[in-house]
């Protein structure tokens, strides 16, 4: 049987107002007896329902007589009286949970070399978009292939979805790719970085041929690198998750130049992306 204490009801005014729904009107000590409601405690049940809309008093007689509401109404308003309660609970854990981040954050000096892994697909990208969405700064993005892992169709909306987020929170991201490997990538995810947030001078994709693998760079201090299978390199067994400022600032270095030397992709012409 569903139970009434669920919604917030104590288990003396559950059983309470299930008997009065089978009574019609009652005195506290019909009901006290019907319901198994201690007499001296059946008052402050009765008053407590009432409280809550589920009872209707009948105060000019004597003694006094108890309804219940009908129970379409009654759920009704407990239903809306607990959501109303949990939001409130949400909004309060939210702002707790947005309290604890800045602490945490300010106490968190990660300073020396720090390396995690996660193996195979599901938890590599799980890893990647994570670290994704933790970005402040910037996320820089180098690839020269799809592997075939990668579903472009089946992955690559919730990659977007999270590199939108990125942008929208003020987040500057840039992708190095060739050419080639835009053309692969289906015409309905061309179309979404036609608009906004991609549309954002946040948002940049330029062309080159003169890469060799990939990574991406986290807020210029962390790097993921996709680990892939000596004997079948278009396969990935992994994700190499790296915190190292120093050879993090080596590598943005290098993408630098490369980024100057490259050709800019410019969403609204599909044509310089092969389409």
């Amino acid at each position: 049987m569903t139970d009434l204490r669920d919604l917030g009801l104590s288990s003396y005014e559950d059983r309470a107002y299930r008997s009065m729904t089978g009574l019609g009107p009652v005195s506290a000590m019909e009901l006290a007896e019907a319901s198994g409601v201690p007499e001296g405690r059946v008052y402050d049940v009765l008053d407590s329902l009432e409280t809550r809309g589920l009872v209707r008093a009948q105060t000019h007689s004597r003694p006094n007589q108890y309804l219940a509401v009908e129970p379409a109404v009654a759920i009704d308003r407990l239903v809306e009286t607990r959501s109303r309660e949990l939001r409130a609970e949400i909004d309060r854990y939210e702002v707790l949970g947005d309290q604890l981040v800045d602490e945490l954050s300010a106490e968190t000096t990660v300073e020396e070399r720090f390396l995690t892994t996660a193996i195979g697909t599901a938890d590599a990208t799980e890893l990647l978009l994570e670290r994704i969405e933790m970005a402040d700064e910037e996320v820089v993005m180098v690839a020269d292939v799809f592997t075939s892992e990668f579903d472009v169709v089946e992955m690559g909306p919730n990659v977007l979805d999270h590199v939108a987020a990125a942008i929208e929170r003020g987040v500057d991201v840039s992708m190095l790719v060739p050419r080639n490997l835009v053309a692969e990538v289906p015409g309905g995810l061309l179309e979404r970085i036609e608009h906004a947030p991609f549309d954002d001078d946040a948002f940049r994709v330029r062309f080159t041929d003169r890469l060799h693998g990939g990574f991406f760079l986290i807020d210029h201090v962390e790097l993921c690198f996709e680990v892939t299978n000596p004997m079948e390199p278009d396969t990935v067994v992994g994700l190499l998750n790296v915190k190292d400022p120093s050879f993090a600032l080596e590598l943005e270095s290098q993408f630098r130049k490369h980024w100057e030397q490259a050709e800019r992709y410019d969403p609204g012409d599909r044509r310089s992306a092969g389409q």
